[in-house]
């Protein structure tokens, strides 16, 4: 038994100093593939192949949508932030948050001494007025009469347009303010929503400060989509889009207005502006949602019938590729977008490329029970 074991092991050393002299020598040992490796070939009787349909990858020009994530935001140029035009103290709050209000519509009061002073500058130009145009049609007497020159007449003309126009500046004043009585009335500038409100009864305000409501009209808003550089070249100004959200019924339309210039350094995206109507008020300041936008241009892109493409058992997407006639072999392909009945083909074949087509469930079935 000892020397069986010793003629054992001698056998093996001899063998592996066989294999290393022959590599020694230029000639290395052939290892081959393992068989997974090797493609193999699916073959169709030729009595069963007028069944199943061959056709070639082809080219066509499409038009890609691009999905996107997005959120909602305020129309910024039907939003404004409200800012008292005279300082004072808040008197009484006419509207709150939730409130619908028109053009001029007040606001709010404020215990104003700047509308003290506006109220008696507007009776004093008032009272002007009427006098000067009393000296005018006295003058315009004498003037008839041959008792006054054009000279003086035409004084008190000036005269009259002068008082008409500092009565004009302070009536525009009262309506801008809300001055001339009083109190001062803080009026809306647009029609629209009060979102915020940023005063209390007693606060101190200060002319030109700090906004004390927002208002916006929400019947049309933002959605602002992030969308990668590379796919920016898709986008052009005036593309449809839809907008999709579990908030919503269904999709709401919109359209491309505006193109970011930079990229958001924190998301590494492109912003892209799309206005949508919201006549529901579903869509919400800060909602999340998804774009889709439909560009208007098209590209020329590779594709092949759904009914080409199968999934291996690691859910890997692949095709019956042609090789020889009634001859077929597996060819692992990368998609693109489903356009249709079509699907895009971005990596695995190319253009006249002849796949299996209708029946490639069939041959899939078979060619797994000859595995």
């Amino acid at each position: 038994m000892r020397l069986e074991r010793l003629s054992s092991r001698g056998a093996r050393a001899w063998l592996a100093t066989a294999l290393l002299f022959g590599c020694a020598q230029g000639q290395p040992a052939r290892v081959d593939e393992p068989a997974a490796a090797q493609p193999s070939l699916f073959s169709v009787p030729e009595a069963q192949r007028a069944r199943l349909e061959v056709v070639a990858v082809e080219r066509k020009d499409l038009s890609r949508p691009l999905h996107v994530p997005a959120v909602i935001a305020f129309n910024d140029l039907k939003t404004t932030d409200v800012v008292p035009l005279v300082s004072g103290r808040v008197q009484k709050v006419l509207v709150r948050e939730g409130d619908r209000v028109v053009e001029g519509a007040p606001l709010l009061l404020i215990a104003s001494t700047d509308s003290a002073d506006t109220e008696a500058s507007l009776k004093r130009d008032q009272a002007t007025l009427l006098n000067k145009k009393a000296v005018l049609a006295r003058d315009e007497d004498l003037y008839a009469h041959k008792a006054l020159s054009l000279e003086e007449l035409q004084a008190a003309q000036l005269d009259v347009s002068s008082a008409e126009a500092s009565l004009e500046s302070d009536e525009a004043h009262v309506r801008i303010t809300g001055a001339g009585q009083s109190h001062a009335e803080l009026r809306s500038p647009i029609t629209g929503l009060v979102v915020a409100r940023h005063v209390a009864v007693g606060q101190a305000l200060q002319a030109g400060g700090t906004p004390v409501f927002t208002i916006t009209d929400p019947s049309r808003v933002w959605v602002i989509a992030h969308v990668y550089p590379e796919d920016v070249k898709r986008v052009a100004l005036g593309d449809a889009a839809a907008i999709h959200s579990p908030a919503l019924e269904g999709p709401v339309s919109g359209k491309v207005t505006y193109i970011g210039a930079v990229i958001d350094t924190d998301t590494l995206t492109v912003p892209i502006r799309i206005e949508a109507e919201n006549r529901r008020g579903l869509l919400k300041q800060g909602l999340y949602a998804d774009a889709e936008i439909y560009p208007a241009h098209t590209e020329s892109l590779q594709v092949l019938p759904n009914a080409a493409l199968l999934r291996d058992n690691d859910n890997l997407p692949f095709v019956y590729a042609e090789v020889e006639p009634g001859q077929f072999a597996r060819r692992h392909v990368t998609l693109g977008d489903q356009a249709g009945e079509q699907t895009i083909i971005a990596a695995g074949l190319k253009v006249g490329d002849r796949v299996l087509a209708s029946g490639a469930l069939f041959a899939q079935f078979a060619d797994s029970l000859g595995n």
